[in-house]
């Protein structure tokens, strides 16, 4: 199942971040659990609200709602262990933020929304956000799957020829083939049929 981590990173040891992980209930339904931790010294006295850090979550094409809220207590960090339910449309990811209240009247301050999809391999999914420098930073690690394969055939190499070359000693000299059904030069079987009857033939009379 995937894991999700989102952290905010703010100013002043205003910090929150979530690790946990995403579950399919059904076509449109989905679960998440997980730990919430953050911490926020910003002074609240006289307000009507106390820090507070919440952590969002939908379908990609569904509203942000609010999502889970869990009240900041002290300087030091909190920690909550959460778990909600959430819908989306089938076959849709869900998108995750996290955010403190850090405004003067209350309003919250989110980080950029984290995709995920439900189900499926495992994998790491994080996102921050970080309020010094004013940059985002998304980055996903779709479990540890094989990459696709590539052909890599190199060129084949030329082919060896199989004709060999005789090398013969002395002059050039083309040789008669031998054997049954062989083809002789006619002009040197004529010489030795003439050479043969001379030195074989009847003797002339006188």
């Amino acid at each position: 199942m995937p894991k999700i981590r989102v952290v905010f990173d703010g100013e002043g040891k205003v910090d929150a971040e979530f690790d946990g992980h995403l579950y399919p209930e059904d076509a449109e339904r989905y679960r998440i659990e997980g730990t919430i931790k953050a911490r926020c010294p910003l002074y609240r006295g006289g307000t009507s609200f106390a820090n507070t850090v919440a952590l969002d979550h939908k379908g990609e094409s569904g509203p942000w709602a609010g999502g889970l809220k869990e009240e900041i207590v002290g300087e030091e960090w909190n920690t909550f262990e959460v778990r909600d339910i959430g819908r989306r449309k089938p076959g849709e990811q869900v998108e995750f933020r996290i955010g403190i209240n850090t405004g003067l009247s209350g309003q919250y301050a989110f980080g950029p929304a984290v995709p995920s999809v439900v189900g499926g391999p495992a994998q790491d999914i994080s996102g921050r956000w970080s309020h010094g420098d004013l940059t985002a930073t998304l980055s996903a690690e779709r479990g540890r799957t094989a990459p696709p394969a590539t052909s890599s055939r190199g060129a084949l190499a030329p082919r060896r020829s199989t004709t060999r070359t005789s090398r013969r000693k002395g002059p050039s000299a083309t040789r008669e083939p031998r054997g049954p059904g062989a083809t002789r030069n006619p002009s040197a079987r004529a010489a030795r049929a003439s050479s043969s009857c001379t030195a074989t033939g009847n003797p002339a009379r006188t």
